[in-house]
């Protein structure tokens, strides 16, 4: 999908991760670019945006808005301009010592925490909680919508043993 949006809830997406069992998962890293989700856009509509890999809760991050007060960079013509146009690049970092969010450490998570050899894929959810204090929904842009020219990337580095 190019751009998805929903008013709450999650989406869920599975990557398929064959590693090899003589294979340990150093660094895991995701970048997507995302916002809140109102009606049309609103400039003062905040969300919690959660991540779980696995099922594990790996960061919670407030977006201020529903971003539309200008065209997304790489927006179709027939994009409509009263509707949302763009998101925030957001990368998420887990390692062997914590897990950062935009480059700040943000809690102790690491990967080895994530059991990521026990599937063949690995689980990526993005979404609001049902507790969330702020359930503004979210949307997620593709490559060819908003203003970064990619999909959503998942990275694992790894060291043979």
């Amino acid at each position: 999908a190019q751009l998805l949006w929903s008013s709450s809830g999650y989406v869920e997406y599975r990557f398929p991760f064959p590693l090899e069992t003589d294979h340990e998962p150093k660094q895991l890293s995701l970048s997507f670019e995302a916002c809140s989700e109102a009606p049309n856009f609103r400039e003062d509509w905040p969300s919690d945006i959660t991540i779980w890999i696995n099922g594990f809760e790996c960061a919670t991050w407030l977006c201020p808005s529903d971003f539309g007060n200008r065209r997304g960079r790489l927006n179709p013509p027939w994009w409509y301009n009263g509707a949302t146009q763009y998101g925030m690049l957001t990368t998420l970092e887990i390692n062997e010592e914590a897990t950062l969010l935009n480059g700040k450490v943000i809690s102790k998570l690491t990967i080895d925490e994530l059991h990521l050899t026990n599937k063949p894929y690995i689980a990526v959810r993005i979404g609001n909680k049902e507790d969330a204090e702020n359930i503004g929904g979210f949307n997620i842009f593709g490559r060819k919508f908003g203003d970064y020219e990619q999909d959503i990337l998942l990275a694992v580095a790894y060291s043979q043993e």
